[in-house]
């Protein structure tokens, strides 16, 4: 791609106009940031304990998971309130602009382009299993210095696949709830929807990089495998703001949600008596 190309598919920071996004700082996203990052580690890390010592026949786990619920149902909260700040007009063609839930488009033509979207999500998910191959050793690495707070047992989520769950259909209800505000409402809205339109106008053609680290790092409740995190992040944000669109962080970042799906009925069905 010559130098020319680069600069059309990721214009200097000067030359953007927000795409449909209105303008903010880069101290005013570090703030938005900040408001949904302090409330998950307040409530994974210093309210999912409290409850866990409180009430000690429930499942750790399932109690853990619930907070986390909770901060990302409060991402959903944070992106509305930000849509009415800045005067967001309630149409869907005004939303799918500023969201960027648009078709992927062709970053030299500017045309929609489904089919670029099939090739990156191919490449996407390749890298981030790479990355949870090879990787593996730096979370490890990270994790030796961290506190026991910070990586709690009860805190990974295969502890659940227990026989003791089989038949507990309302796992599944929770699994559902967690995936809306996963891959839907919380999490994609806020980061893919909300920051990383945002962040071209502040971060121009490295907003990708800026957004990657930004969720990757707002992580705490997944302390303990920050590196490969903060890797496997990259690969949602740097094909959306190549396409100009949210899914391709949507549907990469959804693989993860068809697996938990999956393995939950695989407990609930009773597949590990």
């Amino acid at each position: 791609m010559t130098s020319e190309q680069v600069a059309m598919v990721f214009p200097p920071q000067s030359s953007y106009h927000m795409h449909g996004a209105p303008n903010w700082s880069a101290a005013g996203l570090i703030g938005l940031w900040l408001v949904v990052v302090l409330p998950m580690a307040g409530l994974s890390l210093g309210l999912a304990p409290i409850l866990i010592d409180r009430y000690p026949t429930l499942n750790p786990g399932l109690i853990f998971w619930a907070t986390i619920i909770v901060g990302m149902a409060w991402q959903f909260v944070v992106s509305v309130a930000v849509l009415v700040y800045e005067g967001q007009r309630w149409t869907w063609p005004e939303l799918r602009k500023s969201l960027w839930l648009v078709p992927p488009q062709d970053p030299i033509s500017g045309r929609a382009s489904w089919h670029a979207l099939w090739v990156v999500l191919t490449l996407g998910a390749a890298f981030v299993l790479a990355s949870e191959v090879f990787f593996d050793w730096l979370d490890a690495l990270f994790a030796v210095y961290l506190p026991g707070w910070m990586r709690p047992q009860y805190g990974d989520i295969t502890d659940l696949a227990t026989p003791a769950n089989a038949g507990n259909w309302w796992i599944l209800w929770m699994a559902l709830v967690s995936c809306l505000f996963n891959y839907v409402l919380g999490e994609a809205l806020f980061f893919h929807g909300i920051l990383l339109p945002r962040m071209e106008g502040a971060f121009g053609r490295w907003a990708w990089l800026a957004n990657g680290i930004a969720f990757g790092s707002y992580h705490v409740h997944k302390a303990a495998v920050w590196p490969t995190m903060v890797i496997t992040c990259l690969a949602y944000s740097l094909p959306s703001q190549y396409l100009r669109s949210i899914w391709p962080a949507v549907f990469l970042h959804g693989v993860e949600g068809v697996i938990l799906i999956g393995a939950v009925l695989f407990v609930v069905l009773g597949g590990l008596g």
